[in-house]
Order: structure tokens, then sequence, then C-alpha cells
């Protein structure tokens, strides 16, 4: 899948410290002259490029989006266009001719549980590491507190609950609370001590989804309206990075998952979680049970709450998903079916622009605009 990030997104994940130095002092490690290396979602290559400047003799630097053909560009200037070949794909749809020494990625969100980050680097340990090779990075560990984070009171209950309109917009509560948030939070916030939500070993690992149960006590009086997730990365032995509280901040932000209500604890409060991230595809449905057990003995607060919750649900969009919904093929559809059948590696894209053109008349002002669209189709199924 394209990561969508600009040249200067990289940018910033290159000056973002202390990640970035922390990974070159792994992979200087890792590095063993003329080994074979792996960079998978290598961006425009600087993983790559100083896996090179280490020594290996052997780079395959992989990544779908367009940034990587950047690289080429950069090999050259650096001196290293013979050892770097670029793989415009998916790692997983690669298929090595030698299996690599070293596996370097940072494919992850600003959680580790991210897409198909997992299931990715499950696949490249079992397919594309040679026997005792290394895999940067090592191991993620994630963690989670109760948190007091103002923002919950602007961006999740004031405009929805409470507004000086007297406009009744509570329906769309539910939407927001069940919502996470990327955010930085100072460790002054924490309401509690973290607790490990996941280790995530990346040598062992099989299955995406997680889930916990969770024992967190307010260790101050005060109120708590979410809980904070972050994690420690381990790329080698003895070197990472952590995004949490009071850490540098890194291209990663936390992630704040809201409670549906501000809770007023006081110290030795319990909140009992139960946590779950499930893998589905290609995406993570994030549930969480809390229940508030006050230290007075007073009578425990149940929420039930899910990322599921946080979509629109439009009764016609789920009648279009069951078993006994016939489904009519729409005029793009035929569209997209004509121009796939036509590119058949025989004909030009500008005679299969004529085709088209002459087919589907009205779809198109000129034949260069159909051209444009063949062009695309062919670039999207190359």
């Amino acid at each position: 899948m394209a990561s969508g990030y600009s040249i200067a997104s990289y940018g910033g994940m290159i000056l973002s410290e202390p990640r970035m130095s922390s990974y070159a002092e792994a992979l200087r490690r890792a590095v063993t002259p003329g080994c074979t290396v792996i960079d998978i979602g290598a961006g425009p290559g600087l993983f790559s490029l100083l896996a090179c400047q280490f020594g290996a003799g052997r780079v395959i630097a992989i990544e779908p989006d367009s940034s990587v053909d950047l690289l080429p560009r950069l090999a050259q200037a650096n001196g290293f266009a013979d050892r770097i070949t670029v793989v415009k794909d998916l790692s997983t749809n690669y298929t090595p001719d030698v299996k690599a020494d070293v596996i370097v990625s940072d494919i992850r969100g600003n959680l580790p549980l991210f897409e198909y980050h997992i299931p990715t680097i499950k696949d490249a340990r079992s397919r594309l590491l040679a026997p005792g090779g290394q895999m940067i990075p090592l191991r993620d560990t994630v963690h989670v507190a109760l948190v007091n984070f103002d923002e919950y009171h602007r961006r999740y209950t004031a405009p929805w609950l409470d507004n000086k309109f007297g406009v009744d917009l509570s329906a769309a509560h539910v939407l927001v609370a069940n919502a996470a948030m990327r955010v930085y939070v100072g460790i002054d916030r924490l309401m509690s001590v973290p607790e490990v939500f996941a280790t995530l070993d990346y040598a062992t690992i099989e299955d995406p989804s997680v889930s916990r149960d969770l024992v967190l006590v307010a260790r101050r009086a005060g109120s708590v309206n979410g809980l904070l997730v972050w994690f420690d990365a381990e790329l080698a032995e003895g070197i990472g990075y952590s995004n949490a509280p009071g850490a540098p901040k890194l291209v990663y932000k936390q992630c704040f998952i809201p409670l549906d209500r501000e809770v007023p604890v006081a110290q030795g409060d319990r909140f009992e979680i139960r946590l779950v991230a499930r893998f589905s595809e290609g995406d993570y449905l994030w549930s969480w049970l809390t229940t508030h057990i006050p230290a007075s003995g007073g009578e425990p607060t149940v929420m039930r709450q899910s990322s599921f919750l946080s979509d629109i649900i439009v009764r016609d969009d789920v009648d279009r998903r069951v078993e006994t919904h016939i489904p009519v093929v729409s005029q793009e559809a035929k569209l997209d079916r004509a121009c796939l059948d036509l590119l058949d590696g025989q004909r030009t894209l500008g005679q299969i622009a004529e085709v088209l053109h002459g087919r589907f008349p009205g779809k198109w002002a000129t034949e260069s605009d159909a051209l444009a669209y063949a062009a695309d189709m062919a670039a999207r199924y190359r």
C-alpha cells in the first residue's frame, strides 16, 4: 500500500531524534562487509544508503510509493548505484533470489499496531530473512495509562453536548467518543502508573491482534477522561527510543483513547479495563470495556466503547453487504472492465484510448482525456 508521505514528510523522519540516530546505530552494528540487506518501506531510501555506507554488498529497497523513484538518483550521488536494487511493490509480493542477512523497516503508525505492519514483518521473517539473520526492529512494547487530557472537553464533549447556539448535536457524541486521537501529552497528565498492554517480539510474533485485561489505579485525586497508549522501540539490544510522555517528541505521536465521560477520581480508585486491538482486513478495530471502581466503595461505573462506533453507519450501505443483496454494476465499473480487457499487452495506450473514446461517447471531451484515463489504469494495474 502506498504511504502517501511527501518527500518533505520523509525529511521530518530523518530529522526525528533519537529515532534516526538509533536506526543508524542499529544498522551499523548489524551490517557486515558484503552482506545482503532488505529495506522494507524504504521511501526515498535513507536506510538503504546507510546500509551501503556501513559495508553492505547488496541492498534491496522495497517500497510501493513513488518516493522510491528518488532513490536511484540518491544512490548515484553517493556512489552506491551498483549495490542498490529498487523494487517498487509490496514486500509480500517480492520473491528473493538470495535471502537477506539484515531486514530493516519502520512501517508503524503512531503505534506498531498499525495496518499491515505485523503481517508484513511476519512474512518477511519467514520468506525473506536468511537463517541467523537480524530483524530491525527487534521488538516494541506498548504501554497504557490513565490520563487527564483537557482537549477531551473541547473536542469530545463541548461542541456536541453543550454549545452556546442551543442546537442539539448529541447524536454526534457517540461518534467522537469512540474515536482515538493523535496527541502529545506531558508526563504530568498521567493519572496512573503505566501498564504493559503488549510486547511485540518480531522474532516470534504470529498474531497481529492483541487483547489484555488491565488494572490501572489512580495515583492522585482529579479526573480521568481517557487512556493514553504509546510504545518503546528496541531496534537492537540496548538501542531504541520511545514516544512516551516526557520523551523527546518524535514523528510518532501518542494515542488518546477517550472515555465516553469524564470520571472524577480519588487516589486509589481502580479502573478494570478489557482492551482489545483486533486486526481485520488491513486495519485495527479497538474496543475497550472500562469499569471504574471507587476506592470509597461507591457504585462502579461501566463504559463500553469501540472504534466501530466512530463510523457513521448508513442502512443502505449495510444492506448492500448482506448475503441476499443483488449488486448492479455501475457505468464506471463497465468502463474499468472494458479498459482492463484492452490492456492485453498488444495495444498501445493510444489505441486503447481510441477504442474507449468511441465505445463510451460523451464520457470524455477529447481523446486526450481518454488517454489520460487509460494511462492511469495501466499504471494502477501494471
